[in-house]
């Protein structure tokens, strides 16, 4: 069974949805002693990276977060949620984040006013590497749906999973061991982003 980490400020029901859509068990959670009992855990997320951390010290559920995550828990962040995975977001000044991927979440400097923020809409993605989330999706040259002004900056390549172009090279997913990251959101991306979702339940 899938646990959807309900931070408060995230769009639950999509995400709820399309993993029973998939046909496996899910629900959601608030609680931060609830995590142990759930397979799998997928943290979604909208809004700022001061307040999504906000949300989660005051549930309790950052450290439960942390603490399932070193026991091996597979956890998938979307949108927000993969931000938060990192050391330290930029926005409204410096934050710390979770610290589960190594990586400051800053905002995106397209090469030129073509290249709008928000980023929003579809975008394709290139898979680097053998990553367990991208392994035989539908597409050829999958694309997902993004919606956002700030980006993942990984130190090391190693727990970069996927690429985006957005007026430059955009870190579209990150992977380190058991968590697993996206920045776009896979449950509003149609047959792509369903497979993503089954590879996450099936192969994580």
């Amino acid at each position: 069974m899938a646990g959807i980490i309900d931070s408060g400020i995230c769009n639950l029901s999509s995400v709820l949805n399309a993993v029973r859509l998939l046909g496996f068990a899910a629900e959601s959670t608030s609680d931060p002693d609830a995590l142990p009992r759930y397979s799998h855990l997928i943290l979604p997320g909208v809004g700022s990276f001061p307040k999504g951390m906000e949300s989660l010290r005051a549930l309790g559920m950052d450290q439960s977060i942390i603490a399932a995550a070193a026991a091996g828990k597979p956890l998938l962040g979307v949108c927000l949620g993969m931000q938060l995975l990192a050391g330290e977001g930029a926005e409204f000044g410096p934050t710390r984040g979770l610290g589960l991927i190594p990586g400051k979440v800053d905002l995106l400097t397209p090469s030129s006013a073509e290249f709008r923020l928000p980023h929003i809409g579809w975008n394709d993605v290139k898979p680097v590497g053998d990553f367990r989330l991208f392994r035989d999706l539908p597409d050829p040259v999958p694309s997902f749906y993004f919606v956002h002004s700030y980006g993942f900056n990984a130190p090391s390549a190693a727990e970069v999973s996927a690429l985006t172009d957005h007026g430059g090279p955009v870190v579209a997913a990150v992977e380190k061991d058991n968590v697993y990251g996206v920045q776009f959101h896979p449950e509003k991306s149609q047959r792509c982003g369903l497979a993503l979702l089954t590879n996450f339940m099936t192969r994580c």
